[in-house]
């Protein structure tokens, strides 16, 4: 099981600044944007320095879809189906690690930390 690290995006300010500006991201670290209810929102590169990819994650905790993030990118990346939650990490991280549609992802927060555990 791969456990990451989590900043959370959760007020609408956060939401909307997600990792602009970063110049880095850890490799064992990620973004969680943290919502109420489904959404069907994007999510683009614009002023994003890193390239990054994205997992899109159901009510169940399941993913559902994974996307790539291009740097300074305007182009909108859509999930296929609505969903609850989602997880920007470094590009490569989701497939560097066997991570895929369909796999399980547990968010755990201890204290003021929060991290994702992926299982299949």
């Amino acid at each position: 099981m791969k456990t990451l690290r989590l900043e959370v995006a959760e007020s609408p300010v956060q939401l909307a600044q997600g990792l602009m500006g970063r110049e880095k991201l850890d490799p064992d670290a990620g973004m969680l944007f943290k919502t109420e209810g489904s959404l069907t929102s994007g999510f683009w590169g614009k002023n994003t320095k890193i390239p990054l990819d994205i997992a899109f994650i159901d009510r169940e905790g399941k993913i559902i879809d994974i996307k790539h993030i291009t740097p300074m990118s305007t182009r909108i990346v859509h999930s296929g189906q609505p969903y609850s939650s989602a997880i920007e990490v470094n590009s490569g991280f989701f497939s560097k690690n066997d991570i895929e549609c369909g796999h399980s992802v547990d968010i755990v927060q201890n204290d003021d930390t929060y991290e994702a555990r992926f299982g299949c």
